[in-house]
């Protein structure tokens, strides 16, 4: 396989450029999974953190699934590439768990896991935590996951060597349902105050999400520990759409039977109502339908004689009784459900932190998940050409070290420009201008750079690379010196 690199870009000699071959890399492969490998990105993210000063006082975790084509029958030992609750939401095929713990400063990834496909959320923290508790050196940290981490087992783990954590409460949770129950209720006990406003990134600023807390509610959980509540405007409008388009969806259904009762298998009350039941439970819309199956009476009238009919002809009257599904919107029920429309409770052990505080630390969660997207967009991850599953996770952490180099790219240019003053940087598309500049869009302004030698009798005739301003200003503001582009 030729590879056309620039050595001196990597460090390397010529010589050394030539050896990368197909063999070298899949021993390579080989040797990331080994337990001697694995030790190499405790000792990386040591490095990183070391070198680049980052600051650890929080720790995001989060994981998403790789989803393969294939049946990878050889996959037996841990991770397992197998059937598992898929997040692409394909559930036929195969997948691994890819669990990625990011610092908040940045969003720098520092350590990563690679679990069976079929492993559970709520069964991954507690070895998480530990690995991370070596890393840091200390156990004081923030630990921010979502609401698989709320268990007992799972926070008492965290708090028990002095950690600290905030999660998301589960909805199946009863302190939960006993608050939405209040809500729908329109208990006057429950008032909401404002306690944060974040600007709306696509509005230009003209609308913020508004954060508003309340005193109403279960205020611990029954492990005992803190529990705030938390309404946002914005979540509370995509709440209300949701619902509205569930509620439809069935509408459309529920009339569509309707029509159909009393043909074929929809001839008795039985069947009608299992229809019924499937449907309100496929949109999740059960209480906001009030549902009626009765029976009119249809009177037919037969007339003994053949021929045309005569006045006073005998005849004879048939009764037919029949089905009817009758469906209307349980209006009390729809709006005593809007007013628990962006609702969320976070858990905490912080427990002298505002509202707003433990809000903010939960609101950086969503970071995590764009380095998740830039594995399934600009890395496009599909490792499924590999026929040897123990490779297929090596390349997996690749990918995570991919991920670590692009976050930190974006931190140095993004640290360098509040250092210099710098508002903002036309790198976006058109030339647009941005103050939050991001990996692919840096690396975008070189994807034009190029240089041409020939050779001239006995020397070599080199046109340099002609940058533009922004190539070169990036360049200076990721620390990246010109002399590798002259």
């Amino acid at each position: 396989m030729g590879l056309r690199i620039e050595p001196a870009a990597l460090g390397l000699t010529t010589s050394q450029v030539s050896g990368l071959n197909d063999d070298r890399l899949v021993r390579s492969l080989d040797a990331l999974v080994t337990e001697r490998g694995r030790s190499l990105f405790f000792r990386l993210a040591l490095r990183v953190i070391k070198d680049f000063e980052l600051q650890v006082p929080r720790v995001h975790f989060d994981t998403t699934t790789v989803t393969f084509l294939g049946q990878y029958a050889s996959s037996r030992s841990e991770p397992r590439i197998t059937h598992g609750y898929n997040k692409d939401h394909r559930p036929d095929l195969k997948q691994l768990v890819f669990g990625l713990n990011v610092s908040s400063d940045g969003a720098v990834p520092l350590l990563h896991h690679v679990f069976s496909g079929n492993r559970t959320d709520d069964s991954v923290h507690v070895r998480n935590v530990d690995e991370l508790r070596a890393l840091l050196g200390r156990a004081n940290f923030v630990y921010v996951a979502d609401s698989k981490l709320c268990t007992k087992q799972n926070l008492d783990q965290v708090a028990a060597y002095g950690g600290r954590f905030v999660t998301v409460l589960p909805r199946t949770r009863k302190e939960d349902r006993t608050f939405r129950e209040q809500l729908r209720q329109g208990s006057p006990l429950v008032r909401w105050r404002k306690i944060h406003a974040i600007p709306r990134a696509r509005s230009g600023g003209d609308t913020s999400d508004i954060f508003s807390g309340t005193d109403a509610g279960p205020t611990v959980t029954t492990e005992g520990y803190r529990l705030i509540w938390i309404r946002s405007s914005q979540k509370a409008e995509i709440d209300a759409l949701s619902r509205e388009s569930q509620v439809r969806k069935a509408e459309v259904e529920l009339k569509e039977l309707a029509a159909k009762v009393g043909t074929r298998k929809l001839r008795s009350r039985m069947a009608v109502q299992a229809r019924v039941r499937k449907i309100l439970a496929e949109h999740r819309v059960a209480d906001f339908f009030t549902i009626d199956i009765g029976t009119v009476t249809e009177i037919d009238h037969h007339y003994l004689r053949r021929g045309r009919p005569r006045p006073g002809d005998p005849m004879r009257v048939v009764r037919t009784k029949l089905l009817r599904l009758h469906v209307t919107r349980g209006k009390a029920a729809l709006r005593a459900e809007s007013r628990t429309d962006g609702v969320f409770p976070l858990v905490t052990n912080l427990k002298t932190a505002s509202r707003r505080a433990i809000l903010e630390i939960y609101k950086y969660q969503p970071y995590i998940e764009k380095r998740f997207s830039l594995t399934k967009s600009e890395y496009s991850v599909a490792p499924v050409f590999l026929k040897k599953p123990h490779r297929v996770v090596a390349l997996l952490h690749l990918y995570f070290v991919a991920i670590m180099l692009s976050a930190l790219l974006e931190r140095q240019v993004r640290t360098a420009m509040r250092r210099k003053g710098i508002q903002k940087i036309p790198i976006l598309p058109e030339g647009r201008p941005t103050p939050t500049p991001t990996t692919p869009r840096i690396l975008e302004n070189f994807d034009d750079a190029s240089w041409h030698e020939y050779l001239e009798q006995d020397r070599a005739v080199s046109f340099p690379v002609d940058l533009k301003a922004t190539p070169l200003l990036l360049l200076d503001l990721a620390d990246v010196p010109r002399s590798l582009y002259s």
